[in-house]
């Protein structure tokens, strides 16, 4: 199996669209046609990672943190990361990140976050939104389901619980050939009336090329008629955070105890009371943006990381927020991001082997 397949592959199932905008994902080092050999698992490349990696003979490293984030001006061994980028090129050490990607997918880093809580009935906490769009075409009568399919079979009117959805409605189309045109139907010069259908389908916005072209392609007009509307829906498959319930209700004191030990965290930074905790929202690293989606939810608490001061004291009298570390909120999606590339590798019939690092890459430490 070579690069350009894994990241087709895991791209499948964290699409590079989903990220946020500007965010560095995807295969940052290395050659796309290398065949992989071995893949090293980890939330950051440090360049302890690195030297475990050449010692395993991983060519793959996968990261949930990009190395490259910023440009570089220079790669020498002057800098931390022009290092790492030497060190990995000398060794031909293919390095891909899935950041924000792998922060918005229900398998990601918030649900297993969630998941490690001991949280049921979880969903996501602040949905994706402009991420979705309608697709209509108009189909005459006995090509409507040919079309359909066609559509349906690219990507389209697919739900996390439904698929194959549309609203069809019929009416009549009008159009007149002209010059050299081959209508379908009809003649050249006369205006024709035909019984059509309208299909109406929605579709994530990084599909709707490929559906278009699958459309065309079963289309018997010479010249389609179809319509893309910008919806701004809440995606229900995609998105930040995670929200679920405690199997049973906990005093603010076990609660905390539950995290720091779920977690492994060293303390917990922590303000607000509670008398009771049993709704709690989840973000992995940096979620001070979702805290009002977590209240509005009736969140009793919420975990997350890289709290500020001020952002404690503005929330204060309305949800316990508890700040347990960004590594401490991230690293409990290693097994279920080394189960993925697990699956990846044996769908492309991949001998190698897939390791979890055995550094623990937290660059901050509590004395």
């Amino acid at each position: 199996m070579r690069i350009a397949e894994f990241q087709k592959q895991f791209e499948q199932s964290a699409p590079p669209a989903i990220a946020w905008k500007g965010d560095n994902i995807g295969h940052q080092i290395g050659r796309a046609d290398a065949v992989i050999q071995n893949i090293l698992i980890a939330l950051d490349c440090t360049p302890e990672v690195a030297a475990e990696a050449i010692r395993k003979n991983a060519n793959l490293i996968v990261t949930h943190h990009p190395l490259l984030f910023h440009p570089l001006k220079k790669i020498t061994p002057q800098s931390r990361v022009g290092d790492l980028v030497l060190t990995l090129t000398e060794h031909r050490v293919n390095l891909y990140a899935a950041h924000t990607n792998l922060d918005s997918v229900q398998w990601g880093v918030n649900f297993c976050l969630a998941n490690t809580l001991g949280l049921t009935d979880v969903r996501i906490l602040s949905p994706l939104i402009d991420s979705v769009s309608k697709i209509v075409v108009f189909v005459p009568q006995t090509h409507t389901e040919a079309v359909a399919n066609a559509m349906h079979n690219a990507g389209a009117g697919m739900f996390a619980k439904y698929d194959k959805c549309s609203f069809r409605s019929s009416g009549t189309g009008t159009f007149r050939g002209k010059g050299n045109a081959q209508p379908f139907i009809g003649t050249v010069g006369i205006l024709e009336r035909a019984a059509e259908e309208r299909i109406e389908m929605m579709a994530e916005n990084w599909k709707v090329d490929a559906i278009i072209a699958a459309m065309l392609n079963v289309h018997p007009y010479e010249e389609v008629a179809y319509d893309v509307y910008p919806l701004r829906n809440r995606n229900t498959e995609y998105g930040l955070g995670a929200i679920g319930n405690l199997s049973k209700q906990m005093s603010q004191s076990s609660f905390l105890s539950l995290v720091k030990k779920k977690l492994g965290a060293s303390a917990l930074r922590f303000s607000g009371t509670a008398k009771a905790i049993r709704r709690v929202a989840v973000c992995g690293g940096s979620g001070s943006d979702y805290i009002n989606d977590a209240v509005s939810q009736g969140a009793d608490a919420m975990v997350t990381a890289d709290l500020k001061y001020h952002t404690f004291q503005e929330f204060e009298e309305r949800i316990l927020l508890v700040d347990a570390g960004h590594y401490e909120t991230e690293h409990v999606v290693l097994p279920t991001l080394a189960k993925k590339c697990r699956e990846i590798a044996i769908h492309g019939k991949l001998t190698g082997k897939i390791f979890i690092t055995q550094h623990r890459t937290n660059p901050v430490h509590i004395f």
